[in-house]
Parts: structure tokens; sequence; C-alpha cells
């Protein structure tokens, strides 16, 4: 299962947009938007090849931001597992747009049961 490799698309939209932040900003892509889709990335990377009966959740992530994406450009996040065992995923991350890195990251994720997660919102 190491190197698994699981890619998506991402398009910049205005939330995307550090200007969400203050208007007097400009529109290009935010850091914490790429974590947002590195995350996602990596849990659909990983959450097919578990048991149905767990998920995962994301513990760290640790990313270097280097480069600038515009208002309605795109963005491809790669997510490639470099380990797992019993409880935890690791993986190596990029983003790229207009066929250059502007991300690299690694993230951490946990294997849970569901049943913890349905236990925390039982009412």
């Amino acid at each position: 299962m190491t190197n698994q490799i699981y890619s998506e698309s991402f398009t910049v939209a205005l939330e995307d947009c550090i200007s969400a932040i203050d208007f007097t900003l400009p529109n290009i892509l935010g850091t914490y938007t790429i974590i947002k889709w590195m995350e996602i990335v990596c849990a659909k990377n990983i959450n097919n090849q578990i048991d149905k009966n767990y998920i995962t959740v994301g513990q760290k992530i640790s990313i270097e931001h280097t480069g600038m994406v515009k208002l309605n450009e795109k963005v491809k996040i790669t997510s490639s597992i470099q380990s797992k065992d019993k409880r935890n995923v690791s993986f190596k991350i990029k983003a790229t747009s207009n066929d250059k890195i502007i991300a690299v990251a690694s993230h951490e994720r946990v294997i849970i049961p569901q049943k913890i997660i349905d236990r925390l919102f039982k009412k």
C-alpha cells in the first residue's frame, strides 16, 4: 500500500483566496485552503483502502507554500502514501499549478473505529 498515489484538481474560487480574510488583500489562493485540499486528497487516498468500520482523522501536517495561484486557476494535489501501520498513515503531498510546484507537505492521519465518532455525536 505504500506509494499508493491519488490526485485531484481544484479551481480557485473567491472563498479560497486570502481576500476572504480582508478585502484589501489580493485574490490569491490561501495556504489554509491548500491545507484543506491536501487533507481531502489524503483522506480519499486511504479511506477506500481501510475497513469500512474505520475512518481516518488528520493528526499533523507540515507545509511549505512557495507559489502563488490566482483566482480561477487550477491546482492539482497529489498524495502519496509513504507508510502505514495498524493506526497511522503518513503521506507526502505536492500541489502544482500551471506545471509548477506551489506547495509540498507531509501529513499524518490516524485510523480510528467509526464507532468512536458515532458515540461522540450520539444524542
